[in-house]
């Protein structure tokens, strides 16, 4: 498989070696552990913020500090939810 990282693509270059510098491994080791594990991740994400000892407020300022410009967390009254954009 081959990613093209150049052009209009030259963004996606900063992204897989900033994933390599954060779990401190190669970019094709980067990619592979991050495809494996976002799916894992982002339910756990939804399952804690719906523990029900988690106060609305707490909620809420987690759901802000886990987004990012990509990944939404919404925490309405029942259900939390992710949304990757």
């Amino acid at each position: 498989m081959r990613i093209r990282t150049d052009g209009e693509y030259a963004h996606r270059e900063d992204t897989i070696e900033a994933a390599a510098n954060r779990l401190d491994c190669n970019k094709t080791h980067a990619v592979l552990v991050s495809c494996e594990v976002v799916g894992d991740v982002l339910n756990g994400v939804e399952d804690a913020l719906e523990h029900p000892d988690l106060p609305p407020r707490i909620r809420r300022e987690l759901a802000e500090t886990i987004s990012t410009r990509r990944v939404d967390v919404k925490v309405p009254e029942t259900k939390a939810s992710v949304r990757v954009d």
